[in-house]
């Protein structure tokens, strides 16, 4: 078994100081505690959980609730988060429980549950619709949380990117490129990151001149077989996009092959963005011709959030953290003036 010795020895510090980084300690400069926390997921480490609750009073586990679905592609999507989101949430010592909720289930109940069983010390939300209830549960109960996105209607630390921007900035370049019959492939409006994206399309139409044609926006669930559905419906009308602005690389997939069924050439009949979350399953440099867009990892957001959720737990006064990530684009290879 990896012990705090084992990791001393391979980065050159003191037990002590090793203790101290992997607990998130102020005292420690950023740079060690990230060089220490590499070092413990490389080799393995797992804090004595027993001990440790002895100690604290926690038992070091956190919990996210999602609702379970038979939808391979949905499912696939849920892995890379779940895989991703664990392993960060491990290397910071702590130990990570996914309850997979069943169709009729409440989830606020199944919250407060958890949470009062005491084997819960914090969890984590992804997808927030606004008004979220199981922001309003967690705050209530004064269980420490953290949010991956936001609830525009309620006060919570979280994790997100300016969503706003990604589509405004993607729908700017192709309407900077001459386009005009853009169509955007979304995500649930229900979820407050698709209205901000489709706001921020709306806006650059706006700064354009321009309206966007309502029969052009969808909201789609945001896996490939979806994507190319609708992106087939669209290719087939008598007046088709000239672009796509896709939510995900999911989807973008989705659009790459519906353009392959048609006969449509990306970028010569079709020009295509896309938001890429950095999944491995769905690289942006992985289509042909190679897809731009905005792109913020959610591997980047993962880090931020453990770490956040670890200071929410361990402190005496909730803090609030609100991080927003940086985001970037990349005109690709998959546009071309109209």
């Amino acid at each position: 078994m990896v012990t705090l010795k084992d990791i001393s020895r391979d980065v050159g510090l003191s037990i002590t100081q090793v203790s101290r980084a992997l607990g998130g300690h102020a005292d420690v400069n950023a740079d060690t505690r990230e060089r220490v926390r590499l070092a413990a997921a490389r080799l393995g480490y797992r804090p004595n959980a027993v001990a440790r609750s002895l100690k604290t009073g926690r038992s070091g586990i956190v919990a996210m609730i999602v609702a379970g679905s038979r939808d391979p592609d949905f499912n696939a999507h849920l892995f890379e988060i779940v895989m991703g989101l664990s392993a960060e949430i491990s290397a910071l010592g702590l130990q990570f429980v996914l309850h997979v909720a069943q169709p009729g289930d409440d989830v606020v109940k199944l919250h407060t549950d958890l949470y009062r069983s005491g084997g819960i010390d914090g969890f984590v939300i992804i997808g927030p619709s606004p008004a979220d209830p199981r922001i309003k549960c967690l705050t209530d109960l004064g269980a420490p949380f953290i949010v991956h996105g936001r609830d525009p209607e309620q006060a919570h630390p979280f994790v997100d990117i300016d969503n706003f921007e990604v589509g405004r900035r993607m729908a700017e370049h192709l309407l900077s490129l001459g386009h005009h019959r853009i169509a955007f492939l979304n995500g649930p409006l229900g979820e407050y990151f698709a209205i901000q994206r489709q706001r921020g399309v709306e806006a650059a139409f706006a700064a354009f001149g321009h309206k966007i044609d309502p029969a052009l926006m969808r909201s789609i669930p945001m896996i490939e077989p979806q994507g190319r559905a609708v992106a087939r419906d669209l290719l087939d009308r008598p007046d088709p996009p000239t672009a796509i602005i896709a939510c995900n690389t999911m989807i973008a997939r989705g659009v790459y092959r519906a353009a392959a069924d048609t006969g449509v050439r990306i970028p010569q009949d079709l020009s295509v963005l896309a938001h890429d979350d950095g999944l491995e399953l769905f690289p942006a440099d992985g289509f042909l011709p190679p897809l731009g867009g905005t792109s913020a990892h959610l591997g980047a957001a993962w880090r931020s959030l453990s770490a956040d959720l670890k200071q929410i737990i361990t402190a005496t006064e909730m803090p609030m953290h609100n991080r927003i990530l940086d985001l970037t684009f990349d005109k690709g290879s998959a546009t071309q003036p109209i």
